[in-house]
């Protein structure tokens, strides 16, 4: 089950061999998403009915699960976004499934250690350290020059809005190359999924993505997130010296600025040193409880 969004068409267009239904995405008023839930959950029963199987993994969807009650027997409901609380009482879940950073009153039956990035994500540095100054060369600076990966958040999403912090002035004067990319060209084009890999390439992102900035920060990278929001997973990372996380309005008080330069600074320094990723036994965890993902 796959819900009808440009990234997922782009995605799909790859080919995949199991069967496919596609579920419209629950947005608008509140009237809206009602009627929407409705229509999904109908057409998620009738395809569990002439699709029958033991188990429901749900990352944050609550009306697979809602459609799934009385036809399948595990119901997993897996999440990492405190702030979905919509979702997270809508969801008729057998198995509650939450990172060990957990930071919301939704309790759980089964945790794991780390955080998702870790289990989809390669952890290792060897493409960074042989694309050394690629990115430079091929947009013809100096290899001295930071190039930094940057996605703003346009907003609208379920959560994201409240969080947004208006940071266009305030980085304009950064002595880092910004190579942009937008979320609304990465939902037209599929590249949404590629983002994690691509932010490797450069020296370090600045983003208003807590996802982006996680799966960055997770590989190495020095990642400097703008944003108010608060998650277990942001707690998770807070130690890791190569993590900076903007979390307020103003961005003109000085702190901001002392912030951006270290930020700039350990870009500089991982470039001598090497890149350092966040590991823990997330993957393993997951293959424990759900066996080998489908290639």
């Amino acid at each position: 089950m796959v819900t009808e969004r440009q990234e997922l068409d782009a995605m799909l267009t790859d080919g995949f061999e199991q069967h496919v239904l596609r579920v419209p995405r629950v947005q608008g008023t509140f009237l809206q998403k009602v009627s929407l839930g409705r229509r999904r959950q109908k057409v998620v029963r009738a395809f569990l009915r002439s699709n029958p199987v033991f188990r429901v993994i749900s990352k944050g969807a609550p009306f697979e699960l809602r459609a799934a009650k009385d036809l399948v027997a595990e119901r997993w409901y897996l999440t990492d976004t405190e702030v979905n609380t919509a979702a997270h009482k809508l969801a008729k879940a057998t198995h509650i499934l939450l990172p060990e950073s957990w930071e919301g009153s939704l309790k759980a039956t089964h945790t794991y250690p780390g955080i998702l990035p870790q289990a989809y994500l390669p952890l290792n540095t060897d493409a960074w350290e042989s694309a050394k100054g690629q990115v430079q060369r091929q947009i013809g600076l100096s290899e001295d020059d930071l190039v930094v990966f940057h996605r703003k958040l346009t907003g609208g999403g379920i959560h994201d809005t409240p969080e947004i912090v208006n940071y266009d002035q305030a980085i304009r004067k950064m002595e880092v190359h910004f190579v942009e990319n937008k979320e609304s060209a990465a939902a037209t084009d599929g590249s949404a999924w590629d983002l994690p890999v691509q932010a490797t390439l450069f020296d370090g992102v600045l983003t208003g993505s807590t996802t982006l900035a996680a799966e960055s920060v997770v590989q190495g990278v020095p990642t400097l997130l703008i944003s108010k929001a608060k998650r277990g997973f942001l707690t998770y990372l807070a130690d890791q010296p190569h993590f900076f996380h903007w979390n307020e309005d103003d961005l003109f008080d000085g702190r901001f600025t002392e912030m951006s330069n270290q930020w700039m600074d350990m870009m500089r320094n991982v470039r001598t040193s090497g890149r350092t990723p966040v590991v823990d036994e997330t993957k393993a965890a997951l293959n424990d409880l759900f066996g080998q993902p489908i290639p």
